[in-house]
C-alpha cells in the first residue's frame, strides 16, 4: 500500500511541475481528486497515463493561451456554448502544435472522451463532440483521433460544406482570441443555429401566448355560470387561507423524527439495487454518518448574514429567473385551475348565498361541488450536489434556483424539499480512523463519515425554511460528495410522501469523489454504486429522476439528463424541465 501511495504521489509531483512548466505560471494551484476540481487522482495502470496527462496538458494551455478577460459576446445560448466547445479546443490544439508530448496526451484523453458517446446511436445530437472532431482534424490534420469519425458521419458534411475562406480563417486566428471567437460565430450562424433557437423561442412564445388567452377564456366562462350576488373568489381565498394556516401548524420535526430510519435500517431501494448486480457496495461504518437540519449547523446570527448575502447576490440573476418561474407558474395554475358546479342538492356549502336565509326564509340552501381536474397533486425534490467543486458561481446560482422554485412552487400548492450532501472531513473522518486502528484492511467500502442536509422540508412552508438557502454559500461547509447513497436517501424521503406525482431533481457538477474511499478501494468503485442507484430508481421506481450536470456530462449517468456550461444557465434548465414533466399525465 505505501509503493502505490509513493507511486501516487510521485505522479502527482510530476504532473505539477510539468503543468507549472508550460503554462508559465509557477503560482499555479493544481488540486487533485476534486477538491479544486483541477484534477481527479492519478491513474493505477500505465495505460490510463497518457490520458490523464492530457487532462493536465489541457489545464496549461488554458493558463498558457487564454485571456480571462475575453468574454463570448454572443447572444444566443447555443452559439455561446458551442463557441465554448471551439475555445477549449483552440487552446489544445495551439499546444499540440507546439510541444509533440502534449499532442499525444491530448489526443489520448480526446480518445477516452469519444468512447463515451459511442455507445449512443443519435450521433446526429451529439453536436459538441462532432464540431470539437471536426475542428481538431482541420488544425491537426497529422494527429486524428481513431476514436471520433463515428461522429462526422452525419456532420462532417455539413462542416465541411461552408465557405473555404472561413474554415481558412479559423486557422489563422488561433493565436488571437477574439478574433477566433468572432469568426467562429460567424461559422456556426453560418450553420442557422441560431436561428433554430431563435424560432424555437418564438414558438414557446405563441404557445404561451394561447395557453394564456385559454386560461382566461375559461376563467370567463366561469364567471358567467355563476350568479351576480355570488363570489367564488372570496370562496378560493379563504380556502387559501385556510391551506397557509393548516401548513404553518404542521411540526414538520415530528415528520422528521418519525423517519430518522433511513439512516439505521436499509431501504427497499437499497436492498434492490443489492439484488440486481454482482458488485457489492460496502459502507465501512455508518456510526459517523449524519442527517441534519440546516439550522443546526450554525448559529441563527450567522444564518441571518448568510441569507442577506444571497439577498445581495440574487440582483443580477434573480430577474432572469423570477421571469422564468412566472412562466411555469401560469403554467401550473392553467392546469389547476378551480372550477365549480353551483345549485346542487349536496356538497360544499355555498357560502355567497347564505345572505339568503334572511331576505327569502323559505329558499333552501345550495351547495356546491369542485370540477374534477386533471392536474395530479405534485411533491418535487431538489438534490443539490454540496461539494467542494461547487464553490462559488455554480452553488450561488443554485441556492438562488432553489430560493425562488421553492416559493413558486408553493404557490401553486406544490410541496417542495431541498436537501443537500456532502462529508463531514475531507479526506475521511471519524470512519477513517476506525478503519486504522483496525489495521487497515483491504477494499473496506466507503470511508468517510457523509453529512445529508434538509435545508427545507417538504411540509415547511417558505417563508420558515428561505433562511436556510444561505447555508450554502459557507464554504467550509462544502467538502466531498458520495452521490449513491444521497440519492437513495433523497429518494426514500420521497417516495414517503403521499402525494401522487414525485420529482426528484439533482444538481450536480460531476461524478462523485471521496478521496479516502477512492484510495482505499478500486478507483470506479463510487462510480459503479451510483449507476447501480439510479438504474434501479429509472427502471423499478414511480419516482420521475432528472438531473442537471454544471460544466460535465452526466447523461452517461441519467438517462433524463441535461447538461449546463454555465452557472447562469441553471435557473433555465431547471425550470425546463419541470414544465416537460407536469405536461406528463
Amino acid at each position: 500500500m505505501a509503493s502505490k501511495n509513493s507511486q501516487s504521489e510521485t505522479i502527482k509531483e510530476a504532473v505539477t511541475a510539468a503543468t507549472r512548466a508550460i503554462s508559465g505560471n509557477k503560482e499555479l494551484e493544481i488540486n487533485f481528486g476534486g477538491m479544486g476540481s483541477s484534477l481527479p487522482h492519478p491513474p493505477k495502470t500505465l495505460k490510463e497515463l497518457s490520458a490523464y496527462r492530457g487532462k493536465a496538458d489541457s489545464l496549461a494551455c488554458v493558463e498558457k493561451y487564454r485571456d480571462k478577460s475575453v468574454r463570448i459576446a454572443s447572444n444566443n445560448e447555443k452559439v455561446n456554448s458551442l463557441i465554448k466547445v471551439m475555445e477549449d479546443s483552440r487552446v489544445e490544439i495551439l499546444g499540440s502544435m507546439n510541444y509533440p508530448g502534449i499532442a499525444t496526451n491530448i489526443k489520448s484523453k480526446f480518445d477516452d472522451k469519444c468512447k463515451l458517446y459511442e455507445s449512443f446511436e443519435d450521433h446526429e445530437d451529439h453536436l459538441e463532440i462532432a464540431l470539437e472532431t471536426w475542428l481538431r482534424n482541420l488544425c491537426l490534420p497529422d494527429i486524428e483521433s481513431n476514436e471520433s469519425s463515428l461522429f462526422l458521419k452525419y456532420w462532417g458534411k455539413i462542416f465541411d460544406n461552408q465557405e473555404i475562406e472561413l474554415k481558412e480563417r479559423l486557422i489563422e486566428s488561433l493565436n488571437d482570441q477574439s478574433k477566433f471567437q468572432e469568426i467562429a460565430e460567424d461559422f456556426l450562424k453560418n450553420l442557422n443555429i441560431d436561428q433554430e433557437e431563435s424560432e424555437q423561442e418564438e414558438s414557446d412564445l405563441e404557445d404561451e401566448n394561447e395557453q394564456e388567452e385559454e386560461s382566461a377564456s375559461e376563467s370567463g366562462e366561469d364567471e358567467e355560470s355563476q350568479e351576480s350576488e355570488s363570489s367564488p373568489e372570496q370562496d378560493n381565498q379563504e380556502g387559501d387561507e385556510e391551506t397557509d394556516a393548516d401548513s404553518g401548524d404542521i411540526d414538520e420535526d415530528a415528520i422528521v423524527d418519525e423517519n430518522q430510519e433511513i439512516m439505521t435500517n436499509q431501504s427497499w431501494l437499497e436492498s434492490l439495487v443489492g439484488q440486481t448486480s454482482t458488485f457489492s457496495y460496502k459502507v465501512y461504518t455508518r456510526n459517523f454518518d449524519e442527517e441534519i437540519k440546516a439550522e443546526d449547523l450554525c448559529s441563527p446570527e450567522e444564518l441571518q448574514r448568510l441569507r442577506k448575502h444571497l439577498d445581495q447576490l440574487m440582483g443580477p440573476s434573480k430577474a432572469t429567473i423570477s421571469k422564468l418561474a412566472h412562466r411555469l407558474q401560469r403554467f401550473l395554475m392553467a392546469q389547476q385551475n378551480r372550477s365549480w358546479e353551483f345549485n346542487k342538492e349536496e356538497g360544499m356549502l355555498d357560502s355567497a348565498r347564505l345572505h339568503k336565509i334572511i331576505t327569502d326564509p323559505l329558499t333552501p340552501l345550495t351547495y356546491k361541488i369542485e370540477k374534477d381536474t386533471e392536474f395530479r397533486d405534485t411533491s418535487v425534490s431538489l438534490l443539490v450536489d454540496s461539494s467542494g467543486s461547487m464553490r462559488g458561481r455554480s452553488m450561488t446560482v443554485a441556492a438562488i434556483c432553489a430560493d425562488i422554485i421553492s416559493t413558486t412552487l408553493e404557490r401553486c400548492n406544490v410541496k417542495t424539499e431541498v436537501l443537500g450532501f456532502t462529508t463531514k472531513q475531507w479526506k475521511g473522518g471519524e470512519s477513517r480512523k476506525m478503519w486504522m486502528e483496525n489495521g487497515k484492511p483491504e477494499n473496506p467500502g466507503r470511508l468517510n463519515d457523509i453529512r445529508h442536509i434538509i435545508f427545507k422540508s417538504a411540509d415547511t412552508p417558505w417563508r420558515r425554511g428561505q433562511k436556510n438557502f444561505g447555508l450554502m454559500l459557507r464554504e467550509g461547509l462544502l467538502k466531498e460528495n458520495v452521490d449513491g447513497e444521497a440519492l437513495i436517501w433523497a429518494h426514500d424521503r420521497l417516495a414517503r410522501r403521499a402525494e401522487q406525482r414525485k420529482i426528484l431533481m439533482v444538481i450536480s457538477d460531476g461524478a462523485p469523489v471521496d478521496d479516502s474511499t477512492l484510495s482505499t478501494n478500486p478507483t470506479n468503485f463510487l462510480d459503479l454504486h451510483l449507476r447501480q442507484v439510479i438504474h434501479s430508481i429509472e427502471t423499478q421506481s414511480d419516482i420521475n429522476l432528472i438531473a442537471i450536470g454544471i460544466g460535465h456530462d452526466v447523461t452517461r449517468y441519467y438517462k433524463n439528463a441535461v447538461t449546463i456550461h454555465r452557472a447562469e444557465e441553471l435557473g433555465g434548465a431547471m425550470l425546463e424541465q419541470l414544465t416537460d414533466l407536469f405536461k406528463v399525465d
